[in-house]
């Protein structure tokens, strides 16, 4: 054994390709979904929005065209022909479409959000939108728009429009040598149309919520064919609806600019100063006739405003698309499961509403297909957490967000309690210092009078303590305000309350002028005005500041199509489980789902036995004794409770529908679960039903 040699090499251990690799997060939504839908939207931006604005601009340009130019009686059926595709009405329908669709599409697309504005009453509604950035933008949009298809327009007319003899062009100012810088009446009247119609389209838009997207397809509609945007009956509808929309906001303004050219327009020149300045603008105004006859004298004038405004405020209305069309994506991808689940997870509510759409067919399909990808979305192991786990707190934490927020009935979630400071640490306190003896210690001679004096004016003599303590008690008579001159601390901050209060008191003082002015001019209207312009103004205010009982509702479930759609997604899957969950990990979450399920669908019960009760059915008696304007309220009031039944309803039947299904396929199996006392007494009930 001592004659063997060793090895010539060392020894070294089997290298081995197994070890540990964590599995991978689920990519977020903006890697594998969030592309695919800007791609199915940009493609729809173009051949279903932006394709037919372009045909609708080139008809309106037609339109214009031929009424300018004398109709079909003048150009004939050959002329009407070609000018259908001369080089001005092509530039006209460019010019429409680029000054009128175009800038509304971008600026509703660029604030376009999922969330709607909480308000219960149109005079919140406008106060939210006052503090918003996109109704800045949306007004210079719809000011620079509206002008400048006016100034189209107007360029045309003065191509193709002969001059009627004696009767001015539409031109900025009347062609007088006398007076070159007279104003001219009817482009003036036809430019503070469209400036008025702008602030009017705004106000329609910001009482309609107009960027916030409107959900309007359920879940129970999602396998209907794609809707398109621009069918016939949406153009003709929309249109109706711009005539009626455009007609009541010409007659309005037409009654503003009579009464600003005959009782505003006087009384400025009375002004001092004021009329110097504007009599070689606007002096012919006065010496015209009586603003009634005049408008009878230009009833075409009138005509052709409201033609333009019906122009201008259709460009801006066939831009607001609808954009609650399904958009389905996961099936030209490799793992349809995957993109869906990682759609869900999107920190936009747009794409999370696109992403549960699709999924919720995915989930309540039947065919051996989709069996085969609810197989592999269970038994998902690739990704850590899997699938089901991520989808499963996805979408309990959704529910979870939507639930806090209707116990809170809409309102925000308070602020959290700041964190009380860190006590500070206790400080030493100084030894208490010695007094220094000022008297000799051993007897002496007495002192002289020159070194007396000398002790007495000292720092620390007797004098110095006297004053010091004279100043310290005279400094608490003196008033806060002035206090501020003093440099201890304690000075500073009598000071800083002091002019804390004087802020405060100014403000009330403010406040107070504010309303004493508002109560002395109201007042004097309600004792100069007549009585049916004040019944108008007191019903007008009043529908401006009533809180409607649906919108409360609305407020306390803004995201309802969403809920619906996840409470559908969930109770799918569960019962789809039963047969295609081979290893049972959804069993493990089905007693928090029902819990989670039944709880919003009880805060819903008794937030609906709530609204019940804020209307009571009317008898034959009540019909018969309440007077008009009663019955009138309590039918308005019965109207909005049965618009909030329908709000909650969406949500509450969703609920009802899923946990039903889950009762019947499920059935007595159900007890093998554990659940909370008042869940499980709501369960029975959905048990005994099924």
């Amino acid at each position: 054994m001592n004659g063997i040699a060793g090895p010539s090499t060392p020894m070294r251990a089997i290298t081995s390709t197994l070890s540990a690799r964590s599995a991978p997060p689920i990519p977020p939504a903006t890697q594998p979904y969030e592309p695919l839908v800007k791609g199915v939207l940009r493609h729809r931006l173009l051949y279903t929005i932006l394709a037919p604005s372009l045909l609708y601009s080139w008809a309106l340009a037609n339109v214009w065209s031929k009424w300018s130019q004398g109709g079909f009686s003048h150009l004939g059926l050959w002329g009407s022909l070609i000018d259908c595709i001369s080089l001005l009405t092509l530039l006209n329908a460019a010019a429409i479409w680029l000054l009128g669709v175009v800038p509304a599409l971008v600026v509703r697309n660029r604030f376009l959000t999922a969330t709607p504005t909480p308000a219960s009453s149109p005079s919140k509604m406008f106060s939210a939108a006052l503090t918003k950035k996109s109704t800045t933008y949306a007004l210079a949009t719809y000011l620079a728009s509206g002008v400048s298809l006016l100034a189209m327009h107007l360029v045309l007319a003065n191509i193709y429009e002969p001059s009627p003899s004696g009767n001015p062009r539409f031109t900025l100012f009347v062609k007088s040598r006398k007076h070159p810088y007279y104003l001219n009446g009817r482009v003036l009247y036809m430019l503070l149309s469209q400036v008025a119609l702008a602030f009017a389209y705004l106000l329609r838009t910001v009482l309609l919520d107009r960027f916030a997207v409107r959900w309007t397809q359920v879940p129970a509609e999602s396998d209907a064919p794609e809707k398109h945007p621009f069918r016939l009956a949406r153009v003709v509808t929309t249109l109706v609806t711009v005539g009626l929309f455009v007609g009541f906001s010409v007659i309005g303004y037409t009654a503003l600019f009579g009464l600003v050219r005959s009782v505003v327009l006087p009384f400025v020149y009375a002004l001092p100063y004021v009329s110097q300045f504007i009599r070689p603008f606007t002096a012919h105004f006065l010496r015209g006739p009586w603003t009634l006859t005049l408008l009878f004298r230009n009833w075409s004038l009138v005509w052709r405003t409201f033609f333009i405004g019906v122009t201008t405020a259709a460009c801006w209305e066939l831009a607001e698309s609808p954009l609650d069309e399904t958009v389905a994506v996961a099936q030209a991808t490799a793992d349809p499961a995957l993109t869906l689940v990682s759609g869900i997870t999107s920190t936009d509510g747009f794409f999370k509403q696109f992403a549960y759409a699709e999924l919720e067919r995915f989930a309540s399909e039947d065919s051996p297909a989709a069996s085969a990808r609810r197989t592999a979305l269970f038994a998902d192991q690739k990704y850590n957490p899997n699938m089901w786990a991520c989808l499963c707190r996805e979408s309990l934490l959704t529910l979870g967000k939507d639930y806090q927020l209707f116990l809170r009935r809409g309102e925000p979630a308070p602020a959290a309690a700041a964190a009380p400071a860190p006590p500070k640490p206790a400080t030493p306190l100084p030894a208490k210092p010695t007094q220094l003896i000022r008297a000799p210690i051993l007897k002496g001679a007495p002192a002289s009078p020159l070194r007396a004096a000398l002790d007495t004016l000292a720092s620390d003599g007797p004098l110095s303590t006297v004053v010091a303590s004279t100043a310290d008690d005279a400094a608490s008579h003196i008033p806060e305000l002035f206090r501020s001159v003093m440099h201890a601390n304690p000075s500073a901050e009598r000071a800083a309350e002091a002019v804390h209060k004087s802020e405060e008191r100014v403000a009330g003082l403010l406040e107070e002028t504010r309303t004493r002015w508002h109560q002395g001019l109201g007042s004097v209207v309600r004792s100069r005005a007549p009585e049916p312009v004040l019944a108008v103004a007191s019903e007008v205010g009043h529908w401006w500041t009533r809180e409607r009982v649906n919108r409360r509702v609305e407020m306390s479930l803004p995201n309802r199509r969403l809920d619906a759609l996840v409470i559908g997604v969930l109770c799918h899957l569960v019962c789809a489980s039963l047969t295609e969950d081979r290893y049972g990990v959804v069993q493990r979450d089905i007693p928090k789902i029902l819990e989670a399920l039944l709880a919003f669908l009880t805060a819903i019960e008794e937030y609906q036995a709530d609204v019940n009760k804020l209307h009571v059915p009317l008898t034959q008696e009540d019909i018969q004794e309440l007077p008009v304007k009663e019955l009138a309220q309590r039918e308005r009031v019965a109207m909005e409770v049965a618009r909030a039944g329908e709000v909650l309803g969406e949500v509450s039947d969703a609920v009802k529908s899923g946990v039903g299904q889950i009762a019947r396929t499920f059935g007595d199996k159900l007890a093998a679960f554990k659940f909370p006392p008042r869940t499980a007494q709501k369960l029975q009930g959905f048990l005994d039903y099924a």
